[in-house]
Parts: C-alpha cells; sequence; structure tokens
C-alpha cells in the first residue's frame, strides 16, 4: 500500500480548509473557540448525557479539539525550552486541548470497553499536567497510570496492612486536601468570573486578558486532579467486576466473537514527531498516540478527508458548485435591490404590478379554488 506523505504546511492547509463554508472555523483561535463554546453547552445540557443529540455533540467537539491539537503541534507553539512569560497570552488557552479532550473521553457512552476510555482520559489528564508544570503553572503531584505499578502496590498493601491509627490518619489527610481542593477551585472560580466580566471590553489590558487565561488553566489543573482520583477509583472497580464476571457460556462467546470490534478511541496529543511523542503523553505502553502524519493518514483511511490523489478532482467539482451558489446567489441579490429601488422610485409600471397583484388577491382567496363536494 503507497504510504500518504505531505508537509506540515499541506496538512496544516488541508485542515483548514477541511469542510469549509460560511459556518466553519477559518482559523485556529475560532476553531478552538467554537469548540469550546460547543464543550460548555454540552456541560450545560438538561439532557441525559447518554442521549443521541449529547453523545453526537461530544463526538464532533472532540473532532474540533483534536484538530485544533494538530493545529499546535504543527507550528511548535510549546517548547521545552522557553518559559511562560515567553507564551504569548492568546496562545494560553491550547494548554487547557488535553483537558478538553480528556474530559470529553469521560463522556462518551454506547461502548463495552468502559476501561479503555479509561485509560485514554488519564492519558490525556497526565499530558496536560505535565505541561503546566514544565512551564511552572502547577506544582501537583502527577500520579502514575502504569496499570502493573497499581496492581503491584495492591499487592503490597494486603501483604502490609495499616494499622488502624494510621488509616484514619491518612483518611484525615485525604479530607483535608479535599477541603483544600475544593475551597481553592471556588476561589478560582469567583476570580474567573470577575475578569470574564472585562473580555467584553474592547480596550482591555492585555494584563487582564492573560490573568483570565491563566486563572482558567489553573482551575482546570484543580478539576483535573479530581477527576484523575475518580477515574482511579473507577478503574479499581472495573478491575474487580472483570476479576467477578462469571464463565461465560458457549453461545455468549460465539455471540460475542460474531460482534465486528470498533475501532477503539487513540489519544490525540499536543507533539509533532516521534521523539516529542515519547516525551509528552507518554502513558499506557500498549495506548498509542498519533503524530501529525499518522493523523492524517488515519483521517484519509476513515474517509474523514478526500485522498491526495483525487485532490484535483474534488477541488474542480467544489469550485464548480461554488461558483453556482455564488451566481444563484448574485441573481437573487440583484432582483432584491432592483425591487427596492423600484419601491423608492414610485416606478409606475411596478406599482400597477403589485396593484394588480393586490386585487388577484382579493378576488381569489386563499382556500377557494376548489369548493366541491362542501357543505
Amino acid at each position: 500500500m503507497h504510504k500518504i506523505t505531505m508537509t506540515s504546511k499541506e496538512i496544516l492547509s488541508k485542515v483548514l480548509s477541511h469542510g469549509k463554508d460560511k459556518s466553519d472555523p477559518a482559523t485556529l483561535s475560532e476553531l478552538f473557540d467554537n469548540a469550546f463554546e460547543l464543550f460548555n453547552s454540552i456541560n450545560n445540557t438538561t439532557e441525559p448525557t447518554n442521549s443521541s443529540k449529547v453523545q453526537l455533540d461530544v463526538k464532533r467537539a472532540m473532532h474540533m479539539f483534536e484538530d485544533a491539537t494538530r493545529l499546535v503541534s504543527m507550528v511548535d507553539m510549546f517548547s521545552d525550552n522557553e518559559t511562560f512569560e515567553e507564551v504569548a497570552t492568546e496562545n494560553i488557552k491550547y494548554f487547557l486541548l488535553p483537558a478538553l479532550l480528556g474530559k470529553l473521553t469521560n463522556q462518551i457512552c454506547g461502548t463495552d470497553d468502559r476501561m479503555h476510555l479509561v485509560k485514554v482520559a488519564e492519558v490525556y489528564f497526565v499530558d496536560f499536567l505535565k505541561r503546566l508544570k514544565v512551564y511552572g503553572l502547577t506544582d501537583v503531584k502527577i500520579p502514575e497510570i502504569d496499570s502493573t505499578d497499581e496492581k503491584k502496590e495492591a499487592g503490597d498493601n494486603q501483604n502490609t496492612p495499616e494499622s488502624s491509627s494510621r488509616m484514619l490518619e491518612n483518611m484525615v489527610l485525604r479530607r483535608n486536601v479535599k477541603l483544600q481542593r475544593y475551597q481553592q477551585e471556588k476561589d478560582l472560580e469567583s476570580r474567573l468570573d470577575t475578569l470574564k466580566k472585562n473580555l467584553d471590553n474592547p480596550n482591555i489590558d492585555d494584563e487582564i486578558k492573560r490573568e483570565y487565561f491563566v486563572t482558567l488553566v489553573k482551575l482546570y489543573a484543580v478539576r483535573i486532579v479530581e477527576d484523575l482520583n475518580l477515574l482511579k477509583t473507577e478503574k479499581a472497580i472495573l478491575e474487580n467486576m472483570k476479576a467477578m464476571e462469571p464463565m461465560h457460556t458457549f453461545e455468549s462467546q460465539k455471540t460475542q466473537k460474531q460482534k465486528t470490534a470498533a475501532p477503539k478511541l487513540q489519544p490525540i496529543i499536543i507533539t509533532r514527531d516521534e521523539v516529542q511523542k515519547k516525551v509528552f503523553g507518554a502513558g499506557y505502553p500498549s495506548l498509542p498516540v498519533l503524530t501529525v502524519q499518522e493523523f492524517y493518514e488515519q483521517r484519509v483511511k476513515d474517509g474523514d478527508w478526500p485522498d491526495p490523489s483525487q485532490h484535483n478532482a474534488t477541488n474542480s467539482q467544489c469550485l464548480q458548485n461554488m461558483t453556482n451558489k455564488d451566481t444563484s446567489a448574485n441573481n437573487e441579490e440583484s432582483e432584491a435591490v432592483l425591487k427596492e429601488e423600484m419601491e423608492e422610485k414610485d416606478d409606475p409600471e411596478y406599482l400597477e404590478q403589485k396593484r394588480a397583484m393586490d386585487e388577484y388577491k382579493d378576488m381569489h382567496r386563499r382556500g377557494w379554488g376548489n369548493r366541491d363536494n362542501r357543505s
């Protein structure tokens, strides 16, 4: 099979032009803002998470954030050898990409492999916290997510049970940390609401805008730590459920084999090549992440984006459709302008036509045309 190879500039052009119409975003900033608005609407909806509409919005928002992540990677927006002060104010919001993708992953329903989604969400969350720690935006202890280490740790805890006093001390400590994190979250939310009111001001100071984005990122850092703890608990429950599953009957095994396995979700993290892929987002060894080239090849394979070999034919067809649409729109616009000018000038011929139409409507009311068989 011939492998698709394209430069970063070509892929960037493909992403920005894919499905582009009057309502689609034309820039990375607009792409992120539209996706973030959809993300907030998903969280604020009163519909159940497993409804078809919410699930469709979740997948649509994920696709938009994945595309934004690819663009951020292509332009090398974040570098290990720069400080946070060197990051432009408008680029701070892109720190949120893995956090938002992780939260959306956690909201996916209708899959039998919940454990896989938990692992993908963990990869996103850990990648988010790692990057914040590199830039000095957080000092939280990032948990390890290797399942083998967790099993080993659980085995050690079973062999050396804690004393009652030690367990009580740990419970009090965890409770205090949770209360402290809760208070920190409320303070950040209050500060964020105050700063958000100033964003509509066109003359807003850059320092205020920067403080808003920093506060938003720190707020999500606090939330992600709590989400990681919840995922850790859920993962332990899923492992216990799997261990307690009864032996499947022959019929259930036969039915399960006949099911076509759906492609598993793969995390899309901010990374451009294989070297960066090993540094950031390094989570489960069996859970791959995609580089820019791999991401584009996958979208072409899934049929979401056109094959480069058919690019010329597609472009010509698109241009023809655009020409036809533009011609039709121009004709309608010209006709509307002409009518408006004739009304303003009190054109006698145009006024006579309107009077004749009004008289016709008076003499031929709607529904009077066929009155047969009516009582």
